[in-house]
């Protein structure tokens, strides 16, 4: 067994640390770049440990020593995962966790490893904050910026980081990881569509016993809204906004949905996001225009959009209910 070997996927960033490692050709600070849920947290904590590992057997870390056990504990006085603060990871956070961190040296180790996660959550200030310390990092210094949207961060950041771009799991990759979890037939279709890639995603949906419930529900919301009187909208309204934590999800089921009846429009493929639900989504498709479809795909952004921003929940959702019911050819 080889060191990131129990990690699906991004078999480029895997065979670069592997030499990296063994040759000692470490950088200072790296960014990890790529989607939610591809295993990018999980690669840098396994190099930390491959890095590490007191007793190194071959190409992988021991999991026997004392450095692979705090590591795996997450008490290793040299591994700092800094985690973000709510939306936004402030200044103070990254002084604390990175700039002062940095300035002592390591405790039991040749190097001190600092895990950022959500990196592109750092405030301008912070990053600032940061600058000097990924400039003029000490011998001993590893930086790991972790990151789904790389546009965030600094130029000047970046230019000083080695990127390493994560990819999404290819469709043998999830078909195969599902299969391992039991899921086969028609869920396992819906599940890989569903993931996108992202192992992340599927682990979310297999540990959440409300997603599956919550996406049938928000199919009910639409095949009422079809038939509803003006009164009725009202109704829905007031269910979906009562359900606070839900709307985004809600709304990202119905994007879902569209796309999918634009799809079943416009050609045979049956690459779905609700293959599941193929009769209701033939039944429905009859009755939409494709610039109806289409208009329904934009209003759902957009109030997807306005529900991020914090803007009046029962507002935006009465306003997409209208639009959504508007017989627009």
């Amino acid at each position: 067994m080889e060191v990131f070997e129990d990690i699906i996927g991004n078999q480029d960033a895997k065979t670069y640390f592997k030499k990296a490692v063994l040759d000692n050709q470490l950088s200072h600070s790296y960014i990890f770049e790529g989607p939610y849920g591809v295993g990018k947290n999980t690669f840098a904590l396994e190099l930390a440990k491959f890095i590490l590992c007191e007793n190194k057997e071959g190409i992988k870390p021991c999991n026997e020593c004392r450095s692979c056990h705090m590591i795996n504990a997450g008490t290793h006085p040299d591994v700092i995962q800094v985690e973000k603060d709510n939306k936004v990871t402030k200044v103070e956070t990254i002084r604390e966790n990175i700039v002062r961190e940095m300035d002592i040296k390591p405790y039991q180790s040749d190097y001190k490893i600092i895990i950022v996660k959500a990196a592109d959550s750092m405030s301008i200030q912070g990053q600032n904050a940061m600058l000097k310390t990924i400039e003029e990092p000490p011998a001993y210094g590893i930086i790991i910026l972790v990151c789904e949207n790389l546009t965030s961060l600094l130029p000047t950041i970046k230019s000083r980081c080695i990127v390493v771009r994560f990819n999404p799991i290819n469709k043998e990759q999830m078909r195969s990881y599902l299969t391992q979890k039991g899921i086969n037939g028609i869920q396992r279709e819906v599940y890989e569509k569903l993931s996108d890639g992202s192992i992340g995603v599927i682990n979310d949906i297999m540990h959440d016993e409300t997603y599956m419930e919550v996406r049938k529900q928000s199919i009910k919301y639409l095949e009422r809204l079809d038939k509803a009187q003006i009164m009725e909208i009202y109704d829905i309204v007031k269910e979906i906004t009562d359900q606070k934590e839900e709307i985004e999800r809600i709304l990202q089921f119905w994007l879902y949905w569209y796309r999918d009846i634009a799809i079943v429009k416009a050609t045979n493929n049956r690459d779905l996001y609700y293959k599941d639900c193929q009769q209701q989504l033939l039944d429905m498709s009859y009755k939409l225009t494709y610039n109806k479809v289409s208009q329904n795909i934009e209003s759902i952004k957009l109030a997807i959009l306005d529900i991020k921003q914090n803007i009046y929940s029962t507002f935006v959702i009465e306003n997409l209910l209208l639009q959504l019911k508007e017989r627009k050819k």
